[in-house]
Formats: structure tokens, sequence, C-alpha cells
């Protein structure tokens, strides 16, 4: 046998062995009648060929369960039990990556549908994109990004299979399928996208719509035969029976109560199903199963043939779910989408229709679910931030509970940490459940539970689900050998998880339905602790306008009774303001927000907390990356705590998966990095590398918002009136078209205007495109509106055109104009005074640099906000307005400014005025030779490029060669200029990677 360097046999000879030996007695091992075993061949054949592969089956590596890489079924043991979880489960850094489902030798795997179905069923229930299924004797992979489905034949998503004869030869494919160095890859499962159908639909969207149709059936039958039920019961009921016989089919699947009771009760009549439901009642003892509340029984409500019906479809065929796989994390998911919309009852034409609408309280916002992977790694660094005292126990809150993921996560992490606590200390309280492996016992996990952990949802339901996920996760890694015998065996967590509103105590003069939204909670009559030692969510996202459309009251309750609100505030930093006033002295908090607060105005009072009290301990920015799937929210993950400390780690992941994985850089953060004002914005540095362009850049500097006015632009609340587009100026009128129709009307009245921000590009000059009717007029002391009587005298035309306007413009907002005006007065008085000045720079908002140009006419633009043009105005501070272009073209600056604005769709970055004020610019003296010729010669040099420019449309093809070569040295000149007088090597800056943006 050839060996290896370390005397052990190579890879290429276990297998060999392995297959030697198997042939070497087949007819034993593979005979229908024979005695061998599914144990047998997974210790005697499976477990080596894993091993063989690269994947550690025995644990050599001494980890406790919750770390291993690879998970064996423990009733393999037992040949009888029902339990039907995956035989091994293969994970990397925690996370399952892949199912390999074995059977015994006399199981013909390539044809018995039972197991294919069941192995399917594992990987399409946790969105694996494969599955394993083997005897040893054979062995296949079925791709799972699909649901097997009722009369599947048994080649159906089989896309790799081979005999045990083969395994040698073929060692390269099956290392590439599931051999651990490919799995662990980031690039393992692109591998399989050939074979998977164009429009495959993930489990957790099936499982919803699945639930969906059953909300909407169940209700339906419920209300035809109960015509008054209302919709808020009608919400509970469904919710109810749907959560119990998902729990009543986890057990199932997993040997903690017997197969298919819940199928063989179905059989029978609803007595035998409320039988059932009465038994697990005094079982579980969770609430679930209660059936003392008629008036809300769902097995009294409905027709108990649509009942069996829905049972029958829980189970294969039908069903493409393994309960045994499907876990607290995907119910999490499911629940969280679901929890949105809710039943609703409508009479149409006399008769009661049943529909799913969405809920009020998310029809003004994004719903948006955390990835479980961003979960698990938040919590997990909040763990790091804590020093658990497992005599004490630590108190965790959710403070926006949702469907208890993070809660879920806290726990099971918990469970971890005071497991390997334990076994430090060498304490008989564990269970031994294999050689060096212990285990928790579930009344010690009963009781964490129940004493340490708390969660508070303004959505009843919520709370439901959530109560209903940690009583899953207990029984997750339970059997029925390891549970007690006895009855009430699950804790009751009605006084731990709670509803209620998390931020609001009363609100006093509120309607009724404002109450209804708010849900006010009197925390001083609840359970929960005062003080929490960490306090994990994700909390709502909620702008000051979708806030106050949604509930007034409750927004001016937030307004008076939370400092760090201001100017136009979102919800969530209400909630990081009850967390930092709820957790102890040495408690953590961990959430994921939007990461607008390190740089918005809306912040600044955040930001001055942070910085006073040092809470900040762990910030991971993900900047531009989408981290919600289809949505542009962009977020980061905040650890605070309140021991005061005067760094903390600062990383920008560019994926969740990096993210995750661990594999990204952070930085440590000292007060040299952040700004002076403990409220001015944070403009991070990454890295050694950034910090160096930034220092350099902000070194002896002025903010630009010093040197020049960043102004937004003109609002008239009716651009379709406003604007004229496609205009003919001659002889003194402008002459255009509006709906079909012919204007002629006094130039005189009218301005230049930017309608299109494409036209905006570094080093050259703005050009309008349109004009906009402009009915003001300067006077001494201001730029009033033209009176109407003027306006008919002196533009006659152009007044007709506007009364043709009036009954259309009566709808616009005209809050901040004041007293009596003419009709045809803009909807907001801003830039009245000052649009039409020149010279400024126009910059489009929106941007991923080069659209900074120069406005020597005079042109009229709209207000900015995240999207139109800003303009800069000079001062008399000495800096010209081509210096300033020049500056703003810099690579270094548009690096600052996409860390300082805020990021789109697309690799776009807002820069809006407050953004732009920040840019930092040389600190010149002007009394300096050196500092006046060095804003000079960059003056110059931006004046010559946009001559240069300005010359292209005119040169002849074979000119153009030697053209850009000018353009391209003067630019360079510029850039060599600045970075000397930054003291950076410009062949370094200029490997600013903004092109990944």
């Amino acid at each position: 046998m050839t060996m290896n360097r370390s005397n052990q046999p190579s890879n290429l000879d276990i297998l060999d062995a392995l297959a030697l030996r198997f042939a070497a007695s087949e007819q034993v091992y593979a005979s229908p009648g024979g005695k061998y075993q599914e144990a047998e061949a997974r210790s005697e054949f499976i477990d080596p060929l894993l091993d063989a592969l690269g994947w550690d089956t025995a644990n050599r590596a001494g980890l406790i369960a919750a770390s291993r890489e690879v998970l064996r079924e423990e009733t393999q043991r037992r040949e009888n039990s029902f339990s039907k979880k995956p035989d091994y489960t293969l994970r990397y850094h925690g996370e399952r990556m892949l199912y390999v489902e074995a059977k015994k030798p006399s199981v013909d795997i390539l044809k018995d549908m039972d197991a294919i179905f069941q192995a399917r069923a594992y990987g399409y229930t946790d969105s694996h994109p494969i599955v394993v299924l083997t005897n040893f004797k054979s062995l296949s992979v079925y791709d799972t990004t699909v649901p097997a489905r009722e009369g599947d034949l048994p080649e159906v998503c089989r896309i790799f299979t081979c005999n045990y004869s083969e395994y040698k030869s073929r060692i390269g494919e099956l290392e590439k399928l599931l051999g651990r160095e490919s799995v662990v890859s980031s690039g393992w499962a692109d591998q399989f996208t050939s074979t998977r159908p164009e429009h495959a639909v993930p489990a957790d969207e099936t499982f919803i719509a699945q639930i969906n149709a059953w909300r909407i059936e169940v209700a339906a039958d419920i209300v035809s035969r109960h015509p008054g039920t209302k919709a808020e019961m009608l919400n509970d009921v469904v919710q109810k029976l749907i959560n119990r016989l998902v729990f009543v089919r986890m057990c199932e699947d997993r040997g903690i109560e017997g197969e298919a009771i819940l199928r063989d009760a179905a059989k029978g009549s609803a007595a035998d199903i409320q039988a059932l439901f009465a038994s697990l009642h005094r079982r579980y003892n969770t609430g679930l199963f209660d059936q003392t509340h008629v008036q809300a029984e769902p097995t009294l409500l409905m027709d108990s043939d649509l009942l069996s019906r829905i049972i029958n479809r829980l189970y294969s065929p039908y069903s493409p779910f393994s309960f045994a796989v499907l876990d607290a994390d995907f119910l999490g998911l499911v629940y969280e989408t679901s929890l949105a919309e809710h039943l609703v009852v409508t009479d149409v034409d006399g008769t009661k229709e049943v529909n799913l609408n969405q809920k009020l309280e998310y029809s003004r916002r994004d719903v948006v679910t955390t990835p479980q992977r961003i979960v698990d790694a938040t919590v997990q660094r909040t763990w790091n931030q804590a020093a658990p005292d497992f005599v004490n126990h630590m108190k965790v809150l959710d403070f926006a509970a949702g469907s208890g993921r993070f809660l879920v996560s806290a726990f099971d992490q918990y469970v971890t940490l005071f497991t390997e606590h334990l076994i430090a200390e060498s304490s008989p309280r564990l269970v031994q459940i294999a050689p060096g492996e212990y285990r928790l016992p579930f009344e010690e996990k009963c009781a964490l539970l129940k004493d340490n952990f708390f969660g508070i949802d303004v959505d009843f339901n919520a709370v439901e689900v959530a109560r209903f996920s940690l009583l899953v996760r207990l029984l997750e890694d339970e059997t029925k050998a390891s549970l007690p015998d006895g009855q009430k065996i699950l804790p009751d967590l009605d006084a731990n998880i709670i509803p209620g509103n998390t931020l609001v105590r009363k609100l006093p003069g509120a309607t009724t339905e404002q109450l209804t939204l708010a849900v006010p909670l009197d925390l001083t009559s609840t359970a929960l602790p005062a003080k929490f030692d960490v306090i994990v969510g994700n909390p709502p996202y909620m702008k000051t306008e979708e806030m106050k459309a949604f509930n007034f009251a409750e927004y001016q309750y937030l307004k008076d009774n939370y400092l760090l609100l201001h100017r136009q505030f979102d919800k969530y930093i209400a909630f990081i303001e009850f967390a930092l006033d709820h957790v102890t002295d040495t408690g953590v908090i961990g959430v994921v927000i939007p990461n607008k607060w390190m740089t918005i105005v809306a912040g600044e009072k955040l930001r001055g907390r942070f910085r006073l009290q040092q809470f900040v301990a762990d910030l991971a920015n993900f900047r531009h990356v989408q981290v919600f799937a289809a949505k542009s929210i962009y977020v980061c993950t905040l650890v605070l705590t309140r021991a005061g400390q005067d760094t903390f780690t600062y990383s920008e992941p560019g994926s969740f998966e990096e993210f995750t994985s661990g594999g990204v850089l952070a930085r440590v953060i000292t007060a040299g990095d952040l700004p002076t004002s403990p409220s001015d914005a944070w403009v991070l540095p990454a890295n050694e590398y950034e910090s160096t362009v930034l220092s350099g850049i902000r070194e002896n500097s002025l903010p630009l918002g010093t040197l020049v006015d960043a102004r937004n632009g003109i609002q008239t609340s009716k651009n379709k009136v406003y604007i004229l587009e496609g205009c003919r100026i001659a002889d003194g009128y402008v002459t255009f078209e509006k709906k079909g129709v012919s204007w002629s009307i006094e130039e005189e009245v009218t301005r230049p205007y930017l309608e299109d921000s494409r036209s905006v590009r570094s080093h050259h000059s703005v050009v309008p495109d349109a004009r906009v009717i402009f009915p003001y007029r300067a006077t001494a002391e201001a730029t009033d509106t033209i009176p109407v009587a003027d306006m008919q005298r002196d533009f006659p035309k152009a007044y007709e055109y506007l009364a043709a306007n009036e009954s259309g413009m009566k709808d616009r907002d005209m809050a901040e104009v004041e007293g009596s005006v003419p009709f045809y007065t803009y909807g907001r008085n801003q830039a009245i005074g000052y649009a039409t000045q020149s010279p400024k720079i126009f910059y489009s908002v929106n941007q991923r640099g080069d659209k900074y140009g120069i406005d020597e006419t005079g042109i009229v633009y709209s207000s900015g906000g995240t999207a139109g043009e800003v303009a800069l105005y000079p001062t008399d501070s000495g800096y010209s307005l081509d210096f300033v272009l020049a500056l703003l073209d810099q690579a270094p600056i548009e690096f600052f400014l996409r860390k300082r604005g805020s990021p789109f769709r697309g690799g776009y970055f807002a820069r809006g005025t407050d953004a732009i004020a920040d840019v930092p610019v040389p600190k010149l003296d002007f009394e300096d030779a050196t500092d006046v010729s060095f804003h000079d010669s960059v003056s110059r040099l931006t004046k010559d490029i946009r001559d240069l420019n300005a010359k292209t449309k005119t040169l002849a093809p074979q000119q153009m060669g030697l053209h850009q070569e000018k353009v391209r040295a003067a630019k360079s000149k510029v850039a060599e200029l600045f970075a000397v007088r930054w003291g950076l090597a410009r062949d370094e800056y200029l490997k600013l990677n903004l092109s990944a943006s």
C-alpha cells in the first residue's frame, strides 16, 4: 500500500481498500434478507469514505457538538428510531453546507423513491444546492433547488451517480462535488447552476405560498360557518392552527413523537385530532394546544375534512419539505415575511370574502428580513464583547423581537458558551452523548431560556411566532430519549415575550385608532427586568414622514420623550436610545441598523452620545453593499458597550459572506480617526492605506463649506407648467408646446434652465437645455413675485399661459409661502434670490464622480435632495471656482465623498449640501508665494482643460489623438500638484478602488 509522508495511507488507497473489502462480501452486505444494518454500513464504509474526502467524521479535532464540521445523527445507533434527521450534516463555521443521507446496502438507492424523496427534501428545505444519497454500494447526488413532486421518477434532478468500484477512478469528480476543500470554497455552489431550472423557487418562498394558501382556505371556511368572526380573532385562530401543525410535524420527524401521529389522527374524526392536541397540551404545556377557549379553537370552528386534507399535504409525497431540518431559523425567515400580511374580511355583494392584505404598519415602508448569517454574526460579535456570568446568567432582550430570530440565535450561542464553560469545569451537570461529546441537559436549557431571555414586539402575532420559534429551538437537538417522561415539559414564555410598544409608555389624548396602532406598554407592569446585560435586534426603519402618516400621536410622543431624535430622524434611533437607557453598566448592545447615522444631520446627537460616553465597540459598515435582497437599504452592524473605551474595531465588508466568514479585515479606530467635534460626520478608514489617504487630505485643511456656499435650487412644485422644453427663442419670445397647444411668451420672464443633469461633466461649461418661467424681479431689498397687475401689463402672453394652467396648480403644497401671493408663485420661496446668479459650480447630487461643471451664464436649477443639482457659489475666500473644480476632480476627494455621502443602487453616491461642505480643502495662505503659486497653477490648468474641451467638437478626427493627450497631460499635472501638497505618492493614491463601488 502506498504511504504518504506521515506514513498514512493516501485517499486513493483508502478508497481502493474500501472497495476491495465491500466487493469481497457484497452479497452479504446487500442481501435484502440479510442482517447487515445501516449503522454498520456507516461506521465501516461511509464514515471512511467521507474521511477520504476531507471530512472529520470522528471529530478528531475534539470540538464540541456546536462547532463540529460533521454532525452524525445520534439515532444511527437505533435502527428502529422514528427520527428522520439527516445521517450526516457537513458544516463550515457552524453553517450547514450539505446533507448526506445513508441507507443500508440492501436498499436500492437508485430506485427507492422513499429514500430519494427523503434526501431531496433535506436539501430543498435547507436551500442547499445538492444532497448526497448513498448506501456505499452506490452514491447519487441530487440538485435540491427543485422540490420533489408526486410522480417524479428516480432520475429527476439526479446530477451524478457512481458505483463503489468507481470511487477511486472518479475521485476528482467526487472531491469537486462533496470534498471538504471544494465545499468550503466560495465558488463551490456555482458548479451546479447549469443543472438548475431557470425559475427555481426557493424553499422559503414555496413554504410561504403554502402557508398563505392555507391561511386563506381555513379563514374562508371559518367565515362561511361563523360570519360574525372578527378579523383579529380570525388571524389568531389561523396562526395557532398552522403553528400546531408545524410543531407536531417537527416533533414527528425528529423522533420526539411517534411517526405520523398527526396523519393517523386525521384519518379519524375531529374528536381524534382534538384528543391528540389535548395529550400534546398536557405533555408540552405551551398554550399552543390549549382548547379551553372554544370560541377561538380552530378544530371546532373549521370543517374537519378540510383540516384532514391540509394535514395530509404535510407529508411526502405531497410536501417537498423535511420537518426534521426545518428549524427555528427557517421558520423565522418564513414568518417574518408572512407577518407583514393579515387576513381581512370584506363584504362583496352580500358575500364574505377573505384575502391577505399588507398590514398598515408595513404599508409605508419596506419589509426587510435580515439574512440569518448576519443575525448569527451580529449576535456572535455581541457575545464577544460580553463577559458572560455563568453563575447569575445574562438577561437578554430583543427590543423588536419579530419572529424571534435574534433571540433564537442569542439563546443558541449562549447555550454553546455555557456548555463550553461547564466542560472546562468538568461539570457533572452535562449529558454525554458520545465519546468526548457533551450536551446541556434539556431541563437546564429550559431554565436558561425561561430565566434569561426576553422580547417585546408591537405585533401580537409576531410575539406568538417568537415564542413558538424559541420552543422549537429548545426541542431541536432533542430526541424522545433525551426528554423528560413527565408532563408540562416546556416553559411558559408568556411573561418573557410580550406584546406592546417598546418605545411608548402612554398616549394621553390619542384617538382609539392611534392607541390601537401604537399599543403603549407600561414596562413597570410586566415581568421584564429593569435592565439587561445584552440587548440585540434589528429595529424598525421608519422615516419621519412615514411615522407622521402612520400614527402622528406616536411620532409626537417619540419626539417629546427621546433626547437623541434630531431633525428628520428615523425610528431606529429611538430604539438605540431605549437600549442605551436599559442596558446594565457592564452590558452590551448588538444591532443591525442603517449606516446613515454615521454621516447624516439626523445622526448628530446619536454620534455625540457615542463619542462623549464611548459606547462603540465594533462597527461593520456595509456601505453600498445590499445586504437585503432587492432592497436599497444600506446597513451596518453595531456593537455598543457601556464600558468606556478609547478605541473600537471598524470594518467594511464587501459582502455578507465576507462578513460572516470572518474574512474581512478590521482596523482599530482611535480618536485621531474621528472628527474633532463629537457630533460631526464619521468618515472612517477601513485599513492603514485608507488612513494614510484620509490623513493626508485632512491635514492642514479647511472644510469646503467655509469657502463656498453650497445651495439647493428652486422648487416650483409644478415643473410641468413652469419648465419649457424643446422651445425656440426669436424676437424676444419663447415658443413651446404643451399638450399639443403652441404658446409664445415673453423671453424676459424666463431664464435658462438645466433639466437633464446627464449633460453636466467635469471640466466642461454647463449648457442649458430648457427655459423656466421665472415670475420674479429683484427689488432693492429682495427678489419678489411680480405683482399680477405688472405681469398682465409687462408680460401679457406669459400671464395668459399661466392663467390657463391656474386650476391645475391649486393642488400644490404652498405651506412655506406666507400671506396672499399671486397664483403663479413657486411652491417654495427657496433659491429665487440666487438661482440666477453666476458664476457657480453645478454638480449632480447622485453620481460617481466627473459630474462637476461651471456655469458662467446664470442657469437656473431645481432643488437637489438626493437627485438633481446643487450649486456652489463663490465667496470672498480667495479660492477660485476653478481651484475648487480641480479639487473635486481628484480621486482622494471622490473617495472621501463616497464615504461621506449616501449610497444608492448602481454604485451611485449622493453628496448633498452637508456632505460637500465637509470636503477637506488645502488651507492656503494667500500671503505666501508658494501657496499662491500652487493655487494659481491649479486654477490656470483647470481653465486650460475646459478651454481644450470646448474645442473638441470643432476638431477633425485626425487631430483628436493629440488633443486628448493634451487634456490628459493637463489633468496629470493638476493631480501631481495636489499629490505633492497632500504628501501622498500619486501612483499610490490612484489605486483607490473607486471602480468597485
